[in-house]
């Protein structure tokens, strides 16, 4: 796996450039997200176009792989799932708050690099029975530390079902083409910036 840590000693521009598909370029800017940490966002939520996009260019790359349906975690990659499982009836989708209609529901804590402090995932039993026993694809929006797939994997345990292959549109800090031995299928890749002295 390449690590970006060789670029720290440069510049790090305003903004960084990827390309979704051939037809589509978008500018992430450089923000930071607390104490002095950067990264360059990349935020779908709302992106409409950017989610057709990844979607058509992530069925693609799926094709080769073999699983059930989609699990993913709300709210940034929720457009990119909808559009992936768009002519399947359902996927599943973990929230980070428990709410009073869920049934039964499983839980798992998740520290992902763009959460302060830890978070909880959940899901009701009506949503996650009709996974149990099948093999899904978890969507991402971007794949840094891994923590959020961490929590995935947790809750699959907890639930019963397998993440056979994971998805997402870009890779940050590591490039990766598997996680934990599970296949990985991604659009590009970003670099960390992390900590960012006045003098760079």
């Amino acid at each position: 796996m390449e690590r970006d840590d060789e670029m720290l000693g440069s510049k790090w521009p305003p903004f960084w450039k990827i390309r979704i598909d051939e037809e589509l370029e978008v500018e992430l800017p450089l923000v930071d997200i607390g104490d002095g940490f950067y990264i360059y966002s990349f935020d779908m939520t709302g992106e409409s176009k950017w989610n057709r996009h990844a979607a058509k260019a992530l069925s693609k790359k799926l094709a080769a792989y073999s699983f059930d349906g989609f699990v993913t975690v709300q709210t940034k990659s929720s457009g990119l799932c909808q559009e992936l499982a768009r002519d399947m009836d359902c996927y599943l989708e973990l929230r980070k708050s428990r709410k009073p209609f869920m049934q039964e529901p499983k839980h798992v804590t998740v520290k992902s690099i763009t959460t302060h402090g830890e978070q909880e995932l959940w899901v009701g039993r009506e949503k996650y029975e009709r996974f149990r026993g099948k093999k899904l694809c978890f969507v991402d929006d971007v794949v840094s530390t891994g923590g959020t797939v961490d929590a995935a994997l947790m809750m699959a345990q907890e639930i019963g079902f397998e993440i056979s292959v994971i998805a997402c549109v870009l890779t940050e800090g590591e490039k990766r083409s598997n996680y934990r031995g599970i296949p990985l299928v991604s659009l590009g890749h970003i670099p960390l910036p992390g900590k960012i002295s006045d003098s760079e």
